[in-house]
């Protein structure tokens, strides 16, 4: 069919102007403002002969091939296109990709919209000639850059010419080709498969598709011949025994002395029925003997179950009954804040059950566990109210530290400070990820393990090489280091940070103080053995808006897929599945939930099993890959994982609350912090400390919103559902008495105490003047906010302290009761 034969339609409907947003094609760099005019450069080519649809014509049919590609490109369900035809004027086309059209429903689907898009012009232009005009000739004039990318098409008999103008400062030359070879690929396919959806017409070659899936995958490496957690302890124990594996304070151990423990501990848990896949509860704290647990259970066979003692009772009985442990491992101190479980469970004392275990030989025993078997039980937040147990296997472990410890060249000078809750996955390196490379674990002081003077003064002092930790510890220790005017780090030679968001200036911050050091940045999920992606910030980009996630680390896959699951371009926001060696069994002994994450998957030859992140993620043209949020309410605070359904799931279970919700707000500080609402029952009204008290009781200390504001309603959109938008908006305010300005003399602190704290809390939560009823949570304290002020109050203030006594007036009291007095400035 000719351009001359074209079959004529009525013009399409109109609609209004509202909710028809820019749809922004993504971009190579930043969008500035006052960005005009436009740096026009041409990229020229064709395209197939448009799909035949029913009723519609070749024009339309080609400009519903467009709106279909920048809604899989920019993921929005209304899609602005500007489009200009011989003999007409401009128009603004508007396509609704709602349900589950195919390309003729897009086409028959599209209205005129009478004004123009939110930004004044689409950023997406595309002219249709009648056919004389030749490209580049005078009669095909040369459109005026208005628009970011202006398509400019050519009928022919069999196909089209085309001329794609792009803004040259906001894209490559190679990105929009990438572009226009997916608008090819697309029409390709409607051409050939007319009746298929929108959402899955390909705009990926086979070739890019292998590159994509295949190429940017090829990871393999050997795995170590020894694939269980503990045998590399072993094997430098019997090399090396006199070699120090721990430090704490002035105490050393060596490697033959903890693995001796471990033995011993390990023949015993056997004789108590501990076999491969047991699980076993460890209650300790961060020391030496953690590790001989730790280590014991291995040896055992068995699974360790970490069991933070800071956590509220009940939550640990939720831990303890859903795992189903066999046996506990802890000591006296903390045995006193285990709970009470539906099935009672022997303990094994550590420091009081000595005569028992010190019958047992102190060789290694017969193995018992192989590389698939379980290693450990790690509880995150679960969107149900209740934590979800993660069953990881000895080989997606193994897995991961070996590459670390290669790929940094890790051995037996290194040390690493362990700073991470043993509840948290990252511990797992600073107890067997160093002690596998041969290295030495230092341990904080336990009345000291918050504070982040001990830890500058343990760098220099120990000698350590390594940090391994979340991001927002990093920041603790950098603020203080820029805030003491701390001279240099040592020997610190390697940074790993993961877990969470890394703050694109700390790179550059830490090397002032570590000017050689190497900032390794990992990206990943608990369910995928601790990290899957890595990523060394060798230096900073001003345009950057985060730290790149990295790539596929090794024998780790992974994937960017839509919501179909199909492979998204490059710079096409999809959600990260990860594959490979990492992949944890699933979620102990809960098959529904395991089944929703944990898939099996092919596309074009290619088949794996995905775990399925929830973060959205896009490749770059390179394949590095940057993260870019959430899909669902999940959110990271400090590093930890936190559903935010879980919190109002515990929120609802309080007598007088009929409704809740959660969510995370920037702090006055910087970083997230969780604030909760909740709606009462008719007639009744809980103060918010009544329902931030009982938060504290179900949920660990890092769960617990420092503020929770009640509503008469919860803000709903127009379909009912919760706005969470203007929810966000109606975090609690600062009360009045703590804004910027002078409080009232009533208000004004009292003592030294009072003066103390007042201007700690004032520093560190950048809010304005203090007032003695100023609560530390209302000023938007948190748990990471409390590890920067407690020091600044006095060294032996715990958080607990801190929670229980939240407002300046009663903070002073109690310290003043303790009969302890202010230290020096």
């Amino acid at each position: 069919m000719t351009p001359e034969t074209w079959p004529r339609t009525d013009g399409p409907r109109t609609a209004a102007r509202d909710n028809w947003p820019p749809a922004l094609v993504p971009a190579d760099r930043p969008r500035r403002a006052g960005h005009e005019p436009l740096a026009s450069a041409l990229l020229r080519g064709e395209l197939p002969a448009p799909p035949a649809l029913p009723g519609v014509t070749p024009q339309d049919a080609l400009t519903a091939c467009v709106a279909a590609l920048l809604h899989r490109l920019t993921g929005q369900d209304r899609i602005a296109l500007a489009l200009e035809r011989p003999g007409t004027a401009p128009e603004f086309a508007g396509f609704a990709v709602t349900g589950r059209p195919t390309l003729a429903d897009l086409a028959a689907g599209r209205v005129t919209i009478s004004a123009a898009p939110e930004e004044g012009t689409p950023p997406v232009g595309l002219r249709i000639t009648d056919g004389t005009d030749a490209p580049g000739s005078s009669a095909a004039p040369v459109p005026a850059p208005a628009h970011e990318l202006h398509l400019t098409v050519h009928p022919r008999a069999d196909g089209w010419t085309t001329e794609l103008r792009y803004d040259e400062r906001l894209f490559d030359r190679e990105t929009v080709q990438r572009l226009a070879d997916h608008l090819v690929t697309l029409t390709t396919d409607a051409a050939r498969t007319p009746d298929r959806l929108v959402a899955l017409l390909r705009l990926l070659t086979a070739e890019q598709t292998h590159h994509t899936l295949v190429e940017w995958n090829r990871t393999v490496v050997p795995l170590p011949d020894k694939a269980c957690l503990h045998d590399a302890f072993e094997e430098r124990a019997a090399r090396e025994p006199g070699a120090v594996a721990v430090i704490q304070g002035e105490r050393q151990w060596t490697y033959g002395e903890i693995n001796a423990s471990a033995n011993r501990l390990a023949h015993h848990l056997r004789e108590a029925g501990v076999a491969p896949d047991t699980r076993v509860g460890l209650c300790l704290e961060r020391s030496a003997s953690l590790l001989t647990g730790v280590l014991g259970i291995l040896k055992a066979g068995g699974a360790y179950v970490p069991l933070d003692p800071d956590y509220p009772a009940k939550r640990l009985a939720t831990m303890l009954d859903g795992t189903s442990c066999a046996v506990v491992v802890t000591d006296t101190v903390r045995a006193a804040a285990l709970p009470a479980t539906e099935t009672p469970r022997p303990l094994v004392l550590l420091d009081v059950d000595t005569d028992a275990l010190a019958r047992h030989p102190a060789h290694d025993p017969v193995p018992a566990a192989g590389p698939d078997n379980l290693c450990y039980i790690i509880h995150t937040s679960g969107s149900t109210g209740q934590p979800k147990p993660i069953a990881l296997r000895h080989r997606g472990v193994v897995n991961n530290l070996a590459d670390l410890n290669s790929r940094y060249t890790v051995g037996d000078q290194d040390r690493v400070l362990a700073l991470s809750s043993p509840s948290f996955d990252m511990s797992v390196y600073e107890f067997l990820g160093i002690t596998a490379a041969g290295g030495t674990v230092v341990v904080p002081d336990p009345e000291r393990a918050k504070d982040v003077a001990h830890w500058a003064r343990l760098l220099v002092e120990r000698d350590i090489t390594v940090w391994n930790s979340a991001p927002a510890l990093l920041e603790l220790l950098t603020d203080h280091l820029e805030r003491t005017g701390h001279g240099r780090l040592g020997r610190l030679r390697l940074i790993m940070l993961g877990g969470d968001w890394i703050p694109v200036g700390l790179p550059d911050r830490i090397r002032a103080f570590a000017g050689h050091v190497r900032f390794i940045a990992l990206g990943g999920a608990t369910e995928a053995s601790i990290h899957s992606t890595v990523y060394e910030v060798e230096k900073t980009d001003p345009d950057w808006t985060s730290i790149p996630y990295g790539r596929p680390m090794a024998n780790q896959r992974t994937y960017i897929l839509d919501d179909f699951l199909q492979p998204v371009p490059p710079g096409v926001a999809g959600e990260l599945h990860l594959a490979g060696t990492g992949l944890a069994r699933g979620y102990l002994e809960r098959p529904e939930l395991t089944g929703e994450r944990f898939l099996d998957w092919s596309y074009d030859g290619v088949s794996d099993r995905l775990y399925r992140t929830g973060d959205l993620a896009r490749h770059r043209p390179d394949g590095l890959i940057e993260l870019l949020g959430r899909k669902d309410f999940q959110v990271k605070i400090h590093g930890l994982r936190v559903e935010l359904t879980e919190i109002e799931a515990v929120l609802r279970g309080h007598e007088e609350v009929k409704d809740a919700a959660a969510a995370a707000v920037t702090s006055a500080a910087g970083g997230s912090r969780l604030v909760a609402y909740a709606v009462p029952h008719r007639g009744r009204a809980p103060r918010p400390e009544e329902l931030r008290a009982h938060l504290a009781q179900l949920l660990p200390a890092f769960m617990v919103p420092g503020s929770v504001r009640v509503l008469d309603a919860m803000p709903l959109n127009a379909n009912g559902k919760l706005d969470r938008k203007a929810l966000t908006a109606l975090a609690p305010e600062v009360p009045a008495a703590d804004l910027p300005g002078a409080p009232e003399p009533a208000q004004l602190p009292v003592g030294d105490w009072e003066q103390r704290i007042a201007a700690v809390w004032q520093e560190t939560l950048r809010t304005g003047p203090v007032g003695r009823d100023s609560d530390f949570f209302a000023l938007g304290g948190d748990s990471m906010s409390a590890q920067r002020c407690l020091p600044g109050i006095d060294p032996e203030l715990r958080w607990a302290e801190l929670y229980k006594y939240s407002t300046v007036r009663a903070l002073a009291a109690h310290l003043t009761a303790r009969g302890r007095t202010p230290a020096g400035p």
